[in-house]
């Protein structure tokens, strides 16, 4: 069969192959790989970590083998993320995000683009990486069936108050005169979470945040995903560690 997919995870087997972990339209698939660490392999950047390739697959496990790569074309590599720490750490905390989940039958496709289209900004330069993370969590979270209820205040129904409590736990928020408990935040945050959630995907990538909001949207949106997964990601510890390292 021929897919199409990104690579998520390799792991190396033997002294030159290695099994590599595809998000596609269906799910994820695991392939081997054979001879991947020789020079002369034509598999080569196609099949690395994060490349989007077409994959030929020799479907072999009726034998109790695992599939087996035949061919592989590449679509687009991303090679800026090569160029940037954080970004490659970014990027392996989203794949592990992914490949813990449980992929919903019908919206892998739309998880795909997700990890596309993010990629894509990732690698690029002039984009704010911490607003790029709290997209794909807040999406994601959403296309796994976690979407938090964003319409009005829990308990009074008031639409946009000046300044709330949004409880990643409950996945709702309230207005400071019912409650004073969750991250505190502006209008202009609640604004923002509802944009990245229910605003159609081509343009979730591009708006604008005020300073004051951004740090309520990157703390919500981080517990939001993380309590409902219920998983802590070593490359989001890795790319905390990073980050410091870089203000010290």
């Amino acid at each position: 069969m021929t897919v199409k997919g990104v690579v998520l995870s390799q792991k190396p087997f033997g002294e030159q192959d290695k099994f590599i972990d595809i998000l596609t339209e269906s799910g994820i698939l695991e392939i081997a790989v054979k001879g991947s660490a020789k020079v002369t392999s034509k598999s080569g950047s196609a099949s690395q970590l994060f490349a989007y390739s077409e994959f030929d697959i020799a479907d072999r496990r009726a034998k109790n083998k695992a599939s087996v790569l035949s061919s592989v074309t590449p679509i687009h590599i991303f090679y800026g993320l090569r160029n940037d720490l954080n970004a490659v750490a970014l990027a392996s905390y989203f794949a592990q995000v992914i490949l813990y989940s449980a992929l919903p039958k019908s919206g892998t496709p739309e998880i795909l683009r997700l990890m596309l289209n993010t990629l894509h900004y990732l690698s690029e330069p002039g984009h704010d990486e911490l607003v790029l993370k709290a997209i794909f969590e807040l999406r994601i979270a959403s296309l796994l069936g976690f979407q938090p209820d964003v319409v009005m205040c829990r308990k009074c129904g008031n639409y946009l108050p000046e300044q709330l409590y949004f409880s990643p736990e409950e996945g709702c928020f309230f207005c400071d005169s019912c409650r004073q408990q969750g991250i505190l935040m502006p209008a202009g945050t609640l604004q923002a979470i509802r944009y990245i959630i229910l605003q159609e995907f081509g343009k979730i990538f591009s708006f604008r945040i005020a300073e004051h909001c951004r740090q309520p949207l990157f703390d919500f949106a981080e517990q939001f995903l993380q309590y409902h997964v219920d998983k802590k990601f070593p490359a989001l510890e890795y790319y905390k560690q990073i980050k410091r390292t870089d203000f010290s």
